[in-house]
């Protein structure tokens, strides 16, 4: 977490992104270096298989300078891959930004009712009871609380307010429409295939139908959205 007089970023800062293109750069350019001694010590066992590949690697005269270069690279590959699914937060006393890859969201805090943490994931309620933002959060709960109450939003010690009001998704039960259900259904079938991005496609056009949905694996829980509890206060400008 890293904070100045006028933001706080949490999750993966630019700092922590730095050190982890270093580290598996780093790490990368040592295995491809030792690739050709490996491939050498290989090819004098009695019977391995890809001889041919292995003759090949050794064949060069730098075939250590070619192979650690070709780890470093993939190193750095590996780190941007990493980077792409972590979620960074800057946090100041308007406005919530939230960049993921290369996906930027900017929510204003007039817009925010309630922060909290909910296995392991950051969620923003708005204040008619949608849920502005679910996303998995690689910080500390802790570190996430200070880094939202220094700039004066409503915690959740307890979590989710409406946790008791989420039902588990069953298809063709009559309490949803024709078009939620098959909105459902299909993100099922996106949760199982593990396609990240029409997961999230999918929850935002059930916002778009009142519906708020959480995730326990591929299972499917689901609320109505309502106006937001009066017992909550919200947030008032410093």
């Amino acid at each position: 977490m890293l904070r100045d007089q006028s933001h706080t970023l949490i999750g993966v800062t630019k700092t922590t992104a730095y050190f982890l293109y270093a580290v598996l750069a780093i790490i990368g350019l040592t295995i491809g270096y030792f690739i050709p001694q490996f491939a050498k010590w290989a090819l004098s066992l009695p019977w391995i298989p890809f001889e041919g590949p292995l003759r090949l690697v050794t064949s060069f005269q730098a075939a250590a300078f070619i192979t650690a270069l070709l780890g470093m690279s993939a190193g750095i590959w590996f780190a941007h891959s990493v980077i792409a699914m972590l979620l960074s937060v800057k946090i100041t006393d308007d406005t919530v930004e939230l960049t993921k890859g290369k996906k930027v969201q900017t929510i204003r805090s007039d817009d925010i009712a309630l922060v909290f943490i909910d296995h392991k994931r950051l969620v923003l309620l708005g204040t008619a009871g949608y849920e502005l933002v679910r996303e998995e959060i690689d910080e500390k709960p802790v570190n996430v609380e200070k880094a939202f109450r220094q700039h004066h939003y409503e915690w959740s010690t307890d979590g989710d307010p409406f946790k008791d009001q989420f039902r588990r998704w069953i298809p063709d039960v009559p309490d949803l429409s024709p078009g939620a259900h098959a909105l459902l259904k299909a993100r099922h079938h996106a949760l199982k295939d593990e396609e990240t991005d029409d997961v999230e496609e999918f929850r935002l056009e059930l916002a778009q139908l009142g519906i708020v949905v959480r995730d326990e694996g591929t299972r499917q829980y689901w609320r109505k959205a309502q106006t937001y509890p009066p017992n909550i206060q919200h947030r008032e400008g410093t």
